[in-house]
């Protein structure tokens, strides 16, 4: 058995207006929320965070492994261009 739905009436142009203004104001909040996002501090806030977190743990504590593995690349790469420099 099939029920008939009931026949639907066109949208108002004033109902049309105002979904148009709704989806209008709804983008330029979505743009505004872009352009916060993507703002040189926004971006550079988001980047030491990521460094941040290699480094330290949930609680805020220093990851000494990580250190020393950065520190102890550092110190070879400073120590073999020395090397390579005194070679000349």
């Amino acid at each position: 058995m099939a029920i008939d739905a009931a026949p639907t009436t066109p949208p108002t142009i004033d109902e049309l207006v105002a979904e148009i203004t709704a989806a209008r104001e709804e983008l330029l909040i979505s743009v505004e929320a872009l352009k916060v996002q993507f703002t040189p501090e926004s971006i550079r806030q988001r980047g030491l965070a990521m460094v941040t977190g290699v480094f330290t743990d949930e609680f805020g504590g220093i990851k000494p492994k990580r250190v020393a593995i950065v520190v102890g690349v550092v110190v070879g790469v400073v120590g073999l261009r020395l090397l390579a420099r005194r070679r000349r």
